[in-house]
């Protein structure tokens, strides 16, 4: 797979996470609402015909925010460890060729490490 094929998937990778996160997100909020709803309706209506109802509306709305927690926590986990992986393939570092170790910022003609000249003519 060429460097750009690889750029192209991770781009695909990372949308596909963020969107992830964000439904994460919205179940969360609606977890919540269901809580926030529930709690209400009970406060409202305080007789026993509703009071199933109303249980089950929180029961919900509990389920919903943690899974909405844990969806938005794993995503947001995932989309930093892509763009961890994004940015190292995006961001070339030059490679001395003969001591194979990263080159410093800068102007360099001889590699630092081992002394042989960067020129690419010689």
């Amino acid at each position: 797979m060429s460097e750009d094929a690889k750029l192209a998937y991770l781009q695909e990778k990372i949308r596909e996470a963020k969107r992830n996160e964000r439904t994460g997100l919205i179940t969360m909020f609606l977890g919540g609402l269901s809580i926030v709803l529930g709690i209400s309706f009970n406060i409202i209506w305080n007789n026993s015909f509703t009071f199933f109802g109303v249980v089950s509306l929180i029961i919900l709305g509990v389920f919903m925010f943690i899974l909405g927690i844990y969806a938005s926590g794993h995503y947001n986990g995932q989309y930093r460890d892509l763009m961890g992986e994004f940015e190292k393939l995006a961001i070339k570092v030059p490679i001395c060729s003969n001591c194979k170790k990263e080159l410093p910022k800068g102007n360099f003609e001889f590699c630092p490490f081992c002394g042989k000249s960067l020129k690419s003519n010689e």
